[in-house]
């Protein structure tokens, strides 16, 4: 992190950044434990199970726009400060939770939640920070989050949490505490009121102007089978390598992997996000989605510690590079009237976090436990698919901008690690 410009961030800037690290702590504490708490503790069959997990991405993709818009019409401070009290309420009302329809409105409203909240949180990174430190920002903003990412599994291992809903209860205290703080370095912030018809009105045309962003909508395109590619991960990989017959220990082994995953995004952070700091940034996206589809190719070989661990590195570099410029690529495609509405959009991209496990389960329901070559074969086929849109874009948005505006050399930065979680 360049030590000269981490001073001069606004401090609600930090306020964000601060809270980004201790409520994804607390997140990865708790919420990657839930299917194994469900089907083991509650019993709740392993389909039902599915529908509450897949509930929390199809409400942040449903309302995403929504969030986007509220962003853009009503006063920020008011949204971070809201939007975690509810959010925290709804997490602690997990513990209490003792059947199917409870949990997935739970879930239901935590993705909610989380779309009426990212986008709001995004936007004061960037209006609260200067144009030249915002790659910086939101390059820090997933610095925390792969912290947390990293800590709180560590923590959940070291309280031996993993059969209890009790870290939700810690992971709601943590989202009041981060609301409540924000009226400490928000304040000062006007609350002059709002026409909400007129606003929404305001809001419909907006959404009406991004539907003719083609730039916007092919690179979204693209970032999806992107992130199809990166939610194998957690799906398909883990599946694959806890049932294979051609690995002895492979549960253990892809614990490693996730470590390893961690590891390898924060030793690479520096030297990676110095190098791309002035290329294009349709480039680094491009060449995430290179490097996750073609990550898969290494299951085509026998199944062994080594190609594993390049499958992992290679798989990691590529979550990096969409950390690292994605969002900021949305801020700059977007105009200061509608930075909240782009960022919310945005989250279609996770449709393919939805479909990705769906489309690997299938696969290996259809070919086996011991076929790694067509189920691993076609997700990287599939995820490469999103290079041929993203290039389209950048194609696009070449032929839209004048030329001198196209390769502005952007300051080198040194960043901090970035996610796609």
């Amino acid at each position: 992190m360049n030590l000269r410009i981490a001073p001069q961030l606004n401090r609600k800037v930090w306020n964000i950044l601060a809270g980004t690290f201790f409520t994804r702590t607390a997140l990865f504490m708790s919420v990657p434990y839930l299917s194994i708490f469900l089907t083991g503790q509650k019993h709740i069959p392993l389909l039902l199970t599915s529908l509450i997990l897949a509930v929390n991405p199809l409400a942040g993709v449903a309302f995403s726009w929504l969030g986007g818009a509220l962003a853009d019409k009503l006063p920020l401070h008011r949204i971070i400060l809201y939007t975690p009290l509810i959010w925290g309420t709804v997490f602690i009302l997990f513990y209490f939770a003792d059947s199917f329809p409870f949990f997935l409105l739970l879930n239901a409203l935590n993705g909610l939640c989380y779309s009426l909240f990212e986008p709001a949180s995004k936007k004061v990174l960037s209006t609260e920070s200067l144009p030249e430190h915002r790659l910086l920002v939101f390059n820090l903003r997933y610095t925390a989050i792969n912290l947390g990412c990293f800590a709180g599994p560590l923590l959940s291992l070291l309280f031996n949490m993993k059969m209890t809903l009790f870290p939700y209860v810690i992971l709601g205290i943590m989202y009041i505490l981060y609301g409540a703080s924000t009226m400490l370095f928000f304040h000062e912030t006007s609350s002059n009121k709002v026409n909400i018809h007129y606003e929404m009105s305001c809001s419909l045309l907006a959404i009406a102007t991004i539907r003719k962003d083609h730039v916007y909508l092919l690179l979204l395109a693209g970032m999806s089978f992107s992130y199809f590619g990166y939610s194998q991960l957690n799906g398909t990989v883990s599946q694959f390598l806890s049932n294979t017959a051609m690995l002895a220990d492979g549960t253990r082994l892809y614990s490693i992997l996730l470590s390893a995953n961690a590891i390898v995004i924060l030793a690479a952070q520096f030297a990676v996000l110095r190098l791309i700091s002035t290329w294009n940034p349709f480039t680094v996206v491009l060449l995430s989605n290179l490097l996750i589809g073609l990550s898969f190719l290494f299951f085509l070989f026998p199944a062994a510690y080594p190609p594993l661990l390049l499958f992992i590195t290679v798989f990691s570099l590529g979550e990096l590079l969409i950390g690292a410029r994605f969002d900021a690529l949305v801020d700059e495609l977007s105009s200061a009237d509608n930075k909240g509405l782009y960022f919310g959009c945005a989250e279609i991209v996770k449709l393919g976090t939805i479909s990705g496990p769906i489309a690997g389960s299938g696969l290996l329901g259809m070919f086996g436990f011991q076929a790694a070559w067509p189920v691993f074969g076609l997700l990287s086929g599939i995820t490469l698919t999103g290079a041929l849109l993203i290039r389209a874009a950048r194609i696009k948005h070449r032929l839209a901008v004048p030329p001198s505006l196209q390769h502005k050399k952007r300051p080198p930065v040194m960043t901090g690690a970035p996610s796609i979680r």
